[in-house]
């Protein structure tokens, strides 16, 4: 059976990076990965983290004051991805 992940990308490398430290530091497990093909980007890297963590990753990444390009819920098993849902954020 997939999983569903939850995927942050941004608009630079920077705030990806800045992003898995502040992921990490609160103690959640989440990782930077190469960007699914599907997905566009100004950065390479999106921030993958289960699902069930994905309201309180989003308020960590907010409180750090990261900037956010999208939020993408995805289906996953071996050598598979699908898109379920993805929500948008304004550029600042």
């Amino acid at each position: 059976m997939p999983d569903k992940i939850t995927l942050f990308t941004f608009p630079s490398t920077f705030q990806a990076l800045r992003a898995e430290k502040a992921i990490q530091a609160a103690g959640l497990k989440g990782r930077l990965i190469p960007m699914p093909r599907e997905l566009s980007s100004l950065c390479g890297l999106a921030l993958e983290l289960d699902s069930d963590l994905a309201g309180e990753g989003l308020a960590i990444l907010k409180n750090n004051g990261i900037k956010l390009e999208k939020q993408v819920q995805m289906l996953k098993k071996p050598g598979y991805l699908k898109t379920i849902d993805i929500i948008e954020y304004e550029a600042h």
